[in-house]
């Protein structure tokens, strides 16, 4: 007893320490360790990871395929159990390669492990998507997530082939979850160095990401620990957090991501998302129950604990129907949205199963024990695989960047929606009919209730169908190449972004993707009214929640920024000119070392690599590490207003030319009107009429013929109509502008409009 009471506080004190690290920081050390970080996961391993791509949604996207595959193999095995259990001697054909079915343990074991490794690496790869779009939209190291992928994909197929072939024990199993836990610690340290790259409060989506991880880490290191010490009951705390909290902490991770983003509207509640957290984290979920401790006094906390276990469920249900509430029609309209809610709407139906024969398991006499799996077997393949097909249909082509392809994905839907409820309610008859029978009838078969397991195993082939449907669907979106349509005109996939009381600043709203065309909603709406700022997503790029706002002084810009807008002001250099000139690998981005050459270059600043480091992440915008042009004109144009700063325009200088030079280009302008307008008589000799006033007028300054007194006056200078301006080249017209006493300053269509008026 003493033994799970330490090993409770000492979860309490890990989760807890980790909340208050989230929101206080580490202070001084956060640099260090961040440093340290990132270094353990960008070259550990030395080599290996140098085969993995870094690029945008690259570790979601493996951790998603590689759950589309486990979540294949789990629906074809997860029917051929269903017909086994119809059949006990249909499968027997298949001994010849090696595989035992006997009375369907091995097989329900198999079906068990493949479809927790799908759910896991479906909702985990969701989770990334939603956790990176609230960071940058990328990964601190993308290429660390993908290795992980590849790492737990191999450790899984090993614990599937090394039973077949020794006999493993606990210890054993023990190393596995082990290796398990150091994987899940990679992770975990990603997703936080992830969430340290924003200044921005950490959404509801990344909480529940963090926590789940963190929950799993803690269950494999304590499973593993209470298995070598057979410390029986720590055993049973660790299996239901690894068991019960992890799946749940993510689906709701997905679930307060995919609602929101698809109806375009804030969490219905904030006070009942972070009900759904804090109750999800101290109670014991209802789902894979197992036989407790036989001390009384634990025997009555836990069945305390699993009681309150309902709360955080309901508490998600209700929210995600009342946020569905505010744009119902946008939701039918997308197959993953309609899977979000479908599993949020059975969920706690699911859950009163799990409760009353889960709790028969644990306290019980164990006479539920088949019909508290199937409720766990349907609960993963109907809730878990409807938050899959979430994550498949809605966040895996913001991962992917292609376009969501083919018209199967709602039919998936909902062959997974009536297949799941449809083979788990004949399932549940069929047991509760044999355990009725067996009372009966001594030595009672499952022939008894044959009948009942055909039409099951019918139910489970449209779960399998809509699985296969839905992967179909992936791998075709995977392959097609088709970018996604963001709808949105200019390089923004935000459409609209709502605002709650509080003060930010263009450079924070910038920094969350919001774009030029994007329309901003100001609501006065406090947390027991919706409670959650929420990003429309229409592609790639930027999904979160948050509470507030947080209060952001002025920006206070640093001076070798100033200065170099300043410089470029005066020289009449665009933004694009200098990224041009700066980028001299034309790579499309400037590293720290171009910069800080441009600026020695250019006599700005001479700064060290440490000082430009940190100038560098002034400028970054989307925390890429590199400045991209839309991040340096940006920045240009709010120093510019932020100090005003003029604009001085580059005019070439036009020298004043001799009456030499004049009658050549007299000459020379003749011939080329006379090329422009063949056959035009009349119109060749206003033009040489024209050029002979401009040579009268320029004449006058050298010999002041008819006015020898002042040399002011001129002749009357012919005016081109609109037409022949546009011909004209802009320095010809700055000439014409001066010689009538007009302003030569800006552009040439400007220059026009003075001169025609």
């Amino acid at each position: 007893m003493i033994t799970v009471i330490f090993a409770a506080l000492m979860l309490v004190v890990f989760l807890g320490g980790l909340t208050y690290l989230l929101q206080r920081g580490l202070g001084d050390m956060s640099t260090p360790l961040k440093q340290v970080g990132m270094f353990m996961l960008t070259k550990a391993p030395a080599g290996i990871i140098d085969l993995f791509k870094n690029g945008d949604g690259n570790g979601a996207r493996t951790w998603i395929q590689f759950g589309c595959f486990w979540f294949m193999i789990s629906a074809i095995g997860g029917f051929l159990g269903a017909w086994h259990d119809y059949d006990p001697n249909a499968l027997d054909s298949l001994s010849s390669i090696g595989w035992s079915w006997d009375d369907g343990e091995a097989m329900n074991l198999f079906n068990l492990t493949t479809l927790t490794a799908a759910v896991f690496s479906i909702l985990l790869g969701g989770a990334l998507v939603a956790h990176s779009r609230a960071n940058g939209g990328r990964l601190a190291s993308e290429a660390s997530a993908s290795l992980i992928a590849f790492g737990w994909f191999g450790v899984t197929l090993l614990s599937l082939i090394l039973p077949a072939i020794f006999d493993l024990s606990d210890f054993h199993y023990s190393l596995i979850g082990m290796v398990y836990a150091a994987m899940v610690s990679s992770l975990l340290v990603n997703v936080l160095l992830t969430n340290a790259q924003t200044e921005f409060p950490t959404g509801v989506s990344s909480w529940f990401l963090i926590m789940g991880l963190a929950a799993m880490f803690y269950g494999l290191a304590a499973n593993a620990l209470g298995e070598i010490t057979e410390q029986t009951t720590v055993v049973w705390m660790a299996d239901s957090i690894v068991k019960g909290w992890v799946p749940l902490a993510l689906m709701f991770s997905v679930g307060y991501h995919v609602i929101p983003s698809v109806t375009g509207h804030p969490i219905w509640s904030g006070s009942l998302t972070k009900a759904s957290m804090l109750l999800l984290f101290v109670t014991v979920s209802p789902v894979f129950l197992s036989q407790s401790s036989t001390e009384p006094l634990l025997q009555s906390v836990g069945a305390i604990l699993v009681t309150m276990g309902m709360f955080p469920i309901l508490a998600f249900s209700v929210n995600m129907i009342c946020t569905m509430r505010g744009d119902a029609s946008s939701v039918v309209n997308s197959p993953g949205a309609v899977a979000a809610i479908a599993a949020a709407l059975l969920l706690p139906i699911f859950a009163v199963l799990a409760f009353f024969t889960g709790l028969n398991v644990m306290v019980g006499d164990g006479s539920l024990t088949d019909v508290a799996m199937t409720v766990n077997m349907g609960y993963l393949y109907t809730i878990g695989g409807l938050f899959c097909m979430a994550v498949m249909f809605e966040l895996y082509p913001l991962a992917s960047g292609n376009r969501l392809v083919g018209n199967s994905a709602g039919m998936a839907t909902w062959l997974v929606i009536f297949g799941g409820l449809f083979s788990t309610i004949v399932s549940l008859m069929a047991d509760w009919s044999f355990i009725e029978i067996s009372s009966l009838v001594e030595d009672a078969t499952t022939e008894s209730v044959s009948g009942f397991n055909l039409t099951a195993s019918v139910g489970f082939y449209c779960i399998t169908m809509g699985i296969l449907l839905g992967i179909s669907t992936v791998s075709r979106t995977a392959f097609s190449r088709v970018p996604s349509d963001t709808g949105v005109v200019v390089s923004s996939d935000v459409s609209t972004f709502t605002l709650v009381e509080g003060s930010t600043s263009i450079r924070s709203l910038l920094g969350r993707g919001v774009g030029l065309d994007t329309e901003l909603i100001i609501t006065d709406s406090d947390e027991e009214e919706g409670g959650s700022t929420i990003i429309e997503v229409n592609a790639t790029l930027h999904n979160d929640e948050v509470d507030e706002f947080p209060e952001v002084e002025e920006d206070e810009y640093p001076e070798e920024l100033v200065e170099l807008t300043k410089w470029l002001c005066e020289r009449g250099t665009t933004a694009k000119q200098f990224f041009e000139w700066a980028d001299v690998d034309n790579s499309g981005s400037l590293d720290m070392f171009e910069l800080g050459n441009a600026l020695k270059v250019g006599k700005v600043a001479d700064l060290p690599p440490w000082d430009m480091e940190k100038l560098v992440k002034e400028m970054d915008i989307n925390k890429d590490g590199s400045i991209d042009l839309p991040e340096l004109d940006i920045l240009l144009i709010m120093i510019r207003k932020k100090h005003n700063i003029e604009f001085v325009e580059f005019v070439p200088e036009v020298e004043e030319e001799t009456s030499e030079s004049d009658d050549s280009e007299d000459e020379s302008s003749e011939g080329d009107a006379a090329e422009e307008d063949e056959g035009d008589t009349d119109s060749s000799e206003d033009e040489s009429s024209e050029d002979d006033d401009t040579e009268e007028d320029d004449g006058d300054t050298d010999s002041s013929e008819g006015d020898d007194d002042n040399g002011d006056s001129t002749e009357d200078v012919t005016i081109p109509d609109k037409s022949d301006l546009n011909k004209m080249k802009k320095s010809e017209i700055i000439k014409l502008a001066k010689s009538l006493d007009l302003d030569s300053k800006g552009s040439k269509k400007e220059l026009i409009e003075r001169i025609t008026q």
